[in-house]
């Protein structure tokens, strides 16, 4: 079973935002220095829409969630695919695909965000 298990969990992913879900993360423009906090709106193993967030389209991110019982948080990567300015149905804020991230660490987001009921980091 130990090799099968694996196969057997990718099936099983689910590639779906959880719209509504707001975790508290950290993110920055690549090759920049200064982390920023922010909240997502919608998170998924594909990507995440991050409020109050201002980059332009195809800037890479670097983005972390901290994860209970983890010593060190999950660390993402990912490009600026739609911008929202507020002006429309969506609040300010950039939707992120993530981009060349270890299946590992899609896996433990994947399962982390399972463990969450409703909203992390405050209501909307």
């Amino acid at each position: 079973m130990g090799d099968e298990s694996t196969p057997e969990r990718r099936r099983h992913f689910r590639g779906k935002a959880r719209a509504g879900r707001r975790i508290r993360v950290r993110y920055r423009a690549r090759g920049s220095e200064s982390w920023l906090p922010a909240e997502t709106r919608n998170i998924g193993i594909g990507g995440a829409f991050i409020l109050g967030a201002e980059l332009a389209v195809k800037s890479e991110i670097d983005m972390e969630i901290d994860v209970a019982g983890r010593e060190a948080p999950l660390r993402l990567g990912g490009e600026v695919r739609w911008c929202a300015d507020g002006n429309g149905s969506d609040p300010v804020g950039i939707g992120v695909q993530f981009l060349d991230v270890d299946i590992d660490v899609l896996l433990e987001l994947n399962s982390y965000l399972a463990t969450l009921t409703g909203t992390e980091g405050g209501e909307t």
